[in-house]
């Protein structure tokens, strides 16, 4: 298999995983450039991986080591090993078209492990928005700012819903100021709303409310 088949074989890979495990970030990244939905892909898969692992282990430690070996996989080290994972060949390919260094994601690991210990995984969710809209080629203190509220919004919208509300509302005052190339990142965010009422709520609502959102801009509270 040549490298550009390898590659091409590793992006289908991360399609077909967030297609399959992360119905709603395969939606919002639909509404993303085509050129740059693969990249998308990529990134999302990455979470999947490192955020299923505190279901795959029964003791802090064992999950920790799982992820140390991502931690040093988007850090540039065990490049032969990253080499064999069709996620890692997407996400190093994805930046290096896109020119965003991937040694941020290692802080979304860190987070990971930390929630193995009880510690939410806000930080983890805040660098996944982040460099999704870095794929798509936006950055910045506004983009820093809007991850961080999205992030805690998205993290506690079960667990501490007063605390989800103050920070969407923080987030959705943000979003004007955000560049109009970087919404797709965000698209998930607008589910806040729905899971403070619905927790349970259905697939096709959620998809409802990604389609209002892409077209008419995220919901109030």
């Amino acid at each position: 298999m040549s490298e550009v088949d390898r590659i091409r074989e590793a992006y289908r890979h991360c399609e077909a995983l967030v297609r399959a495990h992360d119905k709603d970030h395969f939606l919002t990244s639909l509404f993303s450039p085509t050129e740059r939905r693969p990249y998308l892909f990529a990134l999302y898969a990455f979470a999947l991986e490192i955020g299923r692992v505190k279901l795959l282990v029964n003791e802090p430690m064992a999950g920790t080591i799982r992820l140390q070996w991502w931690q040093e996989a988007v850090s540039g080290l065990r490049a032969g090993e990253a080499a064999a994972s069709p996620v890692m060949i997407a996400l190093q390919d994805a930046g290096a078209q896109t020119g965003v260094s991937l040694a941020p994601l290692a802080a979304a690991v860190e987070a990971r492990q930390n929630e193995l210990h009880g510690t939410p995984a806000t930080g983890a969710t805040a660098a996944v928005f982040v460099m999704a809209a870095r794929f798509l080629g936006a950055d910045g203190d506004a983009i820093a700012l809007a991850a961080a509220r999205a992030a805690e919004a998205v993290t506690f919208a079960e667990s501490a819903p007063d605390r989800a509300r103050g920070a969407y509302a923080g987030f959705r005052a943000e979003v004007d100021t955000l560049p109009k190339q970087s919404l797709p990142a965000f698209l998930s965010a607008a589910l806040v709303p729905l899971r403070l009422k619905r927790v349970d709520a259905a697939q096709w609502r959620r998809q409802i409310v990604l389609l209002r959102t892409a077209w008419f801009g995220f919901p109030k509270l």
